[in-house]
């Protein structure tokens, strides 16, 4: 892959040399992954600014999610010399594109994501049920609220129970 990567990128170039000349053609490519960069420290920007948003819900966070993706991919292509990665990097920072892109990169995400979990066991002891869903044991039960009385003269040696007071609530005892 990395073989006909590099062979991909030559011919590219080899074109470029032969329809502008070297000098030309090196004055392009680096022109043109200087403008990649540009676009991409605005659009990080504003990359940024969606997931500050998101995370406080005030827009929905899987576009900004595969966004991320999407344009970490972009700034390693650009940053990669060459005149066909600076190309789809470039591309890959147009908002159609990325729109047309994020279906794709959320279902990778989401089965990367399902792996490792599936890796590190989590449905195997029960932590996720088989559809996905939290599928743990539910125990019902009655939460106290109130002041901790210790009433047991094992817990609290050496104290008459007729003597004992109660902790505060929020005490770490």
């Amino acid at each position: 892959m990395v073989l006909g990567y590099a062979v991909v990128e030559i011919a590219a170039f080899a074109l470029a040399i032969h329809l502008l000349g070297f000098g030309w053609a090196v004055l392009a490519g680096l022109t043109v992954f200087t403008l990649g960069l540009i676009v991409l420290r605005r659009h990080g920007r504003t990359l940024v600014a969606d997931l500050r948003r998101a995370s406080r819900n005030e827009i929905d966070p899987l576009p900004a999610m595969a966004d991320t993706g999407l344009t970490a991919l972009a700034a390693a292509l650009l940053l990669v010399p060459g005149v066909v990665s600076t190309v789809v990097g470039m591309t890959l920072l147009a908002p159609p594109v990325r729109k047309l892109a994020r279906p794709a990169v959320t279902a990778y995400g989401t089965r990367r994501f399902n792996a490792s979990m599936d890796r590190l066991g989590l449905y195997s002891v029960g932590f996720f049920a088989a559809d996905r869903t939290r599928g743990a044991d539910v125990i019902d039960g009655v939460v106290l609220d109130g002041d901790v009385q210790y009433a047991d003269t094992v817990a609290t040696p050496g104290q008459d129970p007729e003597t004992m007071r109660s902790l505060p609530r929020g005490s770490a005892h």
